[in-house]
């Protein structure tokens, strides 16, 4: 039996380390779809002059390139990661059906952050431009850390976001 294609979806809440496990992964050859880079040109360059109409209209086009993106490593019988926060059980299930669909073996990692760790974090990220250093707020991170669903129910590898990533040990388990 041929083995699928591994499309790791990279979870958690701003500032757990999504960019930095999926910059990892890269570093061992499995290329990396940004949410936050494939909205930048356009959602993050005009911050507050956008209507929530825009705004949602400029996440499904770039859904609709990071679901492109996936197809073409699946494709291709490569693996990749997608970084985004999945902060959504409905959101994860729809990318996992894609994957499954393009042939892919959805493999949802969970980086699991504490919340004072995530607010120093993101307090480090101010003063900073670029699609990996947006900025949050106090109340924004409050409000991602109330809202966010754990997947405790889901098929999932979680991954201690407090302390450095032991990407040895890591590979092994995925």
């Amino acid at each position: 039996m041929e083995s699928r294609p591994k499309i790791y979806m990279i979870c958690g809440i701003s500032g757990s380390g999504k960019t930095a496990f999926s910059k990892n992964l890269e570093l061992h050859g499995i290329p990396r779809i940004s949410m936050d880079e494939e909205l930048w040109p356009d959602y993050y360059v005009y911050p507050g002059l956008l209507s929530k109409e825009h705004l949602g209209f400029l996440y499904e086009q770039a859904t609709e390139r990071i679901f492109a993106k996936i197809r073409n490593f699946c494709a291709e019988g490569r693996p990749c990661s997608v970084d985004m926060p999945f902060c959504k059980r409905a959101q994860r299930d729809i990318f996992r059906a894609h994957i499954e669909s393009c042939g892919g073996e959805p493999v949802l990692i969970w980086i699991n952050t504490d919340l004072p760790v995530l607010k120093k974090r993101l307090a480090e990220r101010e003063g900073k431009n670029g699609p990996n250093n947006l900025p949050v707020s106090e109340e924004e991170i409050e409000m991602f850390w109330k809202g966010f669903q754990r997947p405790y129910d889901e098929k999932h590898i979680e991954i201690d976001g407090n302390r450095d990533f032991e990407m040895d040990e890591i590979l092994k388990m995925i």
